[in-house]
């Protein structure tokens, strides 16, 4: 059954467990998002402007920020992340496989931006002083994200839309509804 964020976060922050293991897949999502927009630029970054690719590059350096801040959430908070871990590529395995250029590429990543602000605006707006330190690290990744969601639908121009159906399929993949 489909979810909406509100009943996700709730659920997932009132179970230690889960919360636990949702803050590991952050990490590696995050550190996963570098290395698909790095996959993105070997593959189609001969299509892209020279201001596209620097655009794309920012970006990497900011979700491997986020990545840091992540870890250090962790860290923080005693939660083992462990070795050798890999991102479980739910949503970008219904995504990846049916883009052919740049700006294909540039249209999922504004998706997959869309996606996650939600949550992220969800979970930097929280009071819940047990979670506090999240609300502050997700208020910091907030403004990145917005960016990021603003420039890859710029970028994504001639592409627009080009991937929503198997943006749906992702979604679907993570059993996930977008609006209350």
């Amino acid at each position: 059954m489909a979810h909406t964020t509100k009943e996700w976060w709730a659920n997932t922050k009132s179970d230690p467990e889960k919360l636990a293991s949702w803050l590991q897949r952050q990490y590696v999502g995050e550190l996963a998002a570098v290395n698909l927009l790095s996959e993105v630029l070997l593959r189609f970054g001969g299509e892209a402007t020279t201001e596209e690719w620097d655009t794309v590059y920012r970006v990497m350096g900011q979700e491997a920020l986020h990545a840091k801040w992540m870890r250090d959430i962790c860290v923080d908070r005693s939660i083992f992340l462990e070795n050798n871990a890999s991102a479980q590529e739910r949503y970008w395995k219904e995504v990846l496989p049916n883009i052919s250029s740049f700006h294909e590429a540039m249209d999922a990543a504004f998706h997959a931006e869309h996606m996650r602000l939600e949550r992220i605006r969800e979970i930097a707006a929280d009071e819940d002083l047990k979670i506090s330190d999240l609300a502050k690290v997700f208020a910091k990744i907030l403004p990145h994200e917005e960016w990021h969601e603003e420039v890859f639908g710029a970028i994504r121009h001639s592409a627009a839309g080009s991937t929503t159906k198997y943006h749906k399929k992702g979604l679907e993949a993570l059993n996930l509804v977008l609006s209350d």
